[in-house]
């Protein structure tokens, strides 16, 4: 029996490395553009004053304008090309399947609307130790993107240096203006019309695409109900997966179509990840790989703008009002087969460059792709790793839905856990589940809490909680939520698995853990009301999620006999890699 313990602390360093070559990046995805990008002469990597440095590494190391922008963080694996990394530990070269997550540093719905005009000489300065014309947001350190980045460098750690096979692998990142920003506006679109600095300025600051395909609408949606994104989150989704044809079973949908539409098919699954019976999208933030870089992680303003209005009479409910404050109107608009993709021109981005997973779970859930065995094995993997990462880094998601988690097909049959000296034997049937996507994530490390500026005032989560970095003390304390990612997941996988909710006594043990996931201290569901109405419409849901659910921690989950059934009673395992969380460092605290 080997075990992840008494291996001390990863420390953070930099280390020097090679700039990654752009031009030979720009070549080797031309044969994947779309007609829609070569017309708006767009490419990934058409990528300007590229720079490693970004202003999160002033929290760790001391930086001098001889060195700040040639480090990166230490780890192991480096990105060279699309297939190909090297480890500097040894110099050798592996070949690796690679993700590109580009992040913008400026909210791109908001840029579209002249939220930014009036600072619009100063947006494509990027940041650096002494130039202090930098606009603010992007020389925030808790800037989404670098706060999305940095965990997604401390999951790989946690891989590398204590085996955890949960963790996300992360080859590097780089800032820089690029050329052309590319995202989905069709949950935006009709918001942005109503705009005239965006009617004045498209062809000028952007141009915009529109494709109608029925190909792309409603793909592989279960039952007759379709489910709800609550308008002002960012999803975060990673976005170009290849599908393998056996993935794919819906009828329309041709073999032959499969090749040229498998990230455009992702990218819609991305936009419905509530679970609800309503369908309200959103878009902003924007999560691609160089295939193909279309936004499919974002806000939307309308409802921030909604919120904000209301936000002082929002805060000054009580407990109880909390409770029967459930009318608001839900302002949806109308789904058609439209898709409209905005090309930004000279947009600062952030890279992140992570390992090419296989799949969401999303995609197999819409695809009925998963037994009842191989759900509740993902919903433990899921909930293992949560509880990895609040012990490690009081980490909360706050946004986990269905399409920021993915898998990778693996051969291993289990993973063994062991948390308070008990040891659990989990199937995976074949895959590994990782969540992605941390830039609403808050956590803490090494004695400093990072909080995306999401949470900031004005930002799109700016009254989730109330808490440092972005206190207002004139406003009672509301910290993060150890209950908020299960129950948040909850929500989006609902309509999922509940088909029949008027029999609850007829519900299997899958049914009755989603259910329990989706209910509030005073045992009400949290996401619909009896007449079958959203309980709390758009953000509210979010609110409501931090302020009345309590009792589904991560740790929780593993007195509930669904997840009992995989305790180890054997005193031996042989030959077998445990994970042992009970000696899993606590990262949050101050060094030493």
């Amino acid at each position: 029996m080997i075990e992840s313990n008494k291996i001390p602390k990863f420390t953070i360093h930099y280390s020097k490395h090679k700039p990654i070559n752009l031009n030979n990046l720009e070549k080797t995805c031309i044969s994947s553009l779309t007609l829609e990008d070569n017309e708006n002469e767009y490419n990934p990597f058409f990528i300007e004053s590229m720079q490693s440095y970004n202003p999160i590494y002033n929290n760790w190391f001391s930086l001098d304008n001889s060195n700040f922008n040639r480090i990166t963080l230490n780890h192991n694996l480096h990105m060279i090309d699309m297939n190909t990394v090297i480890n500097y530990n040894d110099n050798t070269i592996i070949n690796k399947p690679i993700f590109i997550k580009y992040s913008p540093l400026l909210d791109p719905v908001r840029y579209m609307v002249g939220k930014y005009e009036s600072h619009k000489d100063i947006l494509t300065i990027l940041p650096s130790l002494e130039n202090d014309l930098t606009y603010s947001k992007i020389k925030d350190s808790n800037n989404m993107a670098y706060v999305d980045c940095f965990f997604s460098y401390l999951s790989n750690q946690l891989l590398t240096t204590h085996s955890f096979l949960n963790g996300i692998e992360f080859y590097g990142s780089f800032v820089g203006i690029q050329k052309k920003h590319k995202m989905d506006i069709t949950d935006d679109y009709e918001y942005l019309q109503s705009s005239p600095f965006f009617i004045a300025n498209n062809k000028k600051l952007f141009n915009i695409s529109n494709i109608t395909n029925d190909l792309f609408y409603n793909y592989g949606s279960h039952g007759n109900k379709p489910k709800l994104t609550v308008l002002n989150t960012p999803k975060h989704n990673i976005s170009a997966v290849n599908l393998d044809s056996n993935e794919i079973n819906t009828p329309p949908i041709l073999l032959e179509n499969i090749t040229s539409l498998d990230n455009e098919l992702i990218y819609n699954n991305a936009k419905n990840t509530n679970g609800s019976r309503t369908s309200c999208h959103s878009s902003t933030d924007s999560d691609t790989d160089s295939d193909s870089d279309s936004d499919n992680s974002n806000i939307s303003i309308s409802t921030i703008d909604n919120e904000n209005e209301n936000e002082n009479e929002d805060e000054d409910e009580n407990d109880s009002n909390w409770e029967t404050d459930e009318d608001e109107d839900d302002n949806c608009s109308s789904i058609d087969n439209d898709n409209y993709f905005a090309y930004i021109n000279n947009f600062p981005v952030q890279a992140i460059a992570l390992q090419k997973c296989d799949g969401t779970i999303d995609t197999l859930l819409e695809n009925k792709l998963l037994s009842f065995d191989e759900n509740i094995s993902a919903l433990m993997q899921i909930s293992m790793t949560l509880l990895v990462y609040q012990k490690t880094f009081r980490f909360t998601h706050n946004d986990l839905h269905t399409n920021n988690i993915m898998y990778i097909n693996t051969e291993q049959e289990f993973i063994y856990y062991k948390y308070k000296l008990i040891t659990y034997k989990v199937p995976t049937f074949g895959k590994i589940y990782k969540i992605i996507d941390f830039g609403r994530a808050i956590y803490n490390y090494n004695g400093l809490r990072l909080c995306s500026d999401s949470f900031a005032p004005n930002g799109d989560a700016s009254t989730q909680y109330n808490c440092e970095p972005y206190m207002d003390e004139n406003k009672p304390r509301l910290d993060p939520n150890f209950s908020f990612d299960l129950c948040r997941l909850g929500c989006s996988l609902y309509d999922f698995v509940i088909e029949d909710e008027e029999n609850p006594d007829n519900f299997n043990e899958l049914q009755k853990l989603v259910l329990n996931w989706c209910t509030d201290d005073n045992n009400k569901n949290i996401l619909y009301k009896k007449n079958g109405d959203e309980r709390y419409p758009n953000f509210k849901l979010y609110k409501m999620i931090a302020r009345t659910v309590h009792n589904n921690t991560p740790e929780d989950q593993l007195k509930k006999d669904i997840f009992k059934q995989y305790i180890y009673k054997d005193t031996i395992i042989p030959n077998q890699f445990i994970i042992n969380i009970d000696e899993l460092p606590e990262y949050y605290t101050k060094y030493v």
